[in-house]
C-alpha cells in the first residue's frame, strides 16, 4: 500500500474536560436503632454503621456475596445494582429494599436497617 498518506497524530488537551468529581459525604438516620451517623465521602451504609459500632446482618461481612444487609430506602430509592437484582426480589426492589454494602449516599438519607432473612436468593 505505498498510496497511503502518513498517519496525523492526535494531541488530546485533557484540561478541557472538568477534573473528576469527588464523592460526597453523607449523614444516614438508621432505624429502628434511631441513630444518626455521618459518612465518610464514599463509605457504604455498612461499612459507616460498623465504624460507629451498630451491627446491620450479614453474613459476607460487607463484600456484596451474601444479600443479607437489606435496608429500606424512602422512595424514590436510587436505581437497583446488578448484584442488588440478584440478591432482592422484585416487589422488594420496587418498595425500596437495597444492600447497606452496596449504598454510598451521598446526601442525607433515612433508612430502615430490616431484619435478617432466613432464605436467600442466590
Amino acid at each position: 500500500m505505498p498510496d497511503e498518506l502518513p498517519r496525523k497524530k492526535i494531541v488530546l488537551d485533557l484540561d478541557f474536560f472538568a477534573p473528576p468529581e469527588q464523592p460526597k459525604p453523607g449523614r444516614v438516620h438508621l432505624m429502628p436503632v434511631d441513630a444518626t451517623i455521618d459518612l465518610e465521602p464514599g463509605e457504604s451504609i455498612f461499612d459507616g454503621a460498623k465504624r460507629n459500632g451498630i451491627a446491620i446482618p450479614t453474613v459476607c461481612g460487607g463484600k456484596g456475596t451474601c444479600g443479607t444487609c437489606r435496608v429500606l430506602f424512602t422512595l424514590p430509592a436510587r436505581e437497583p445494582t446488578i448484584l442488588e437484582k440478584q440478591f432482592i426480589d422484585r416487589g422488594d426492589l420496587a418498595r425500596g429494599v437495597r444492600l447497606a454494602c452496596r449504598s454510598r449516599p451521598t446526601a442525607d438519607v433515612a433508612v430502615t436497617v430490616l431484619p435478617e432473612r432466613r432464605s436467600s436468593r442466590r
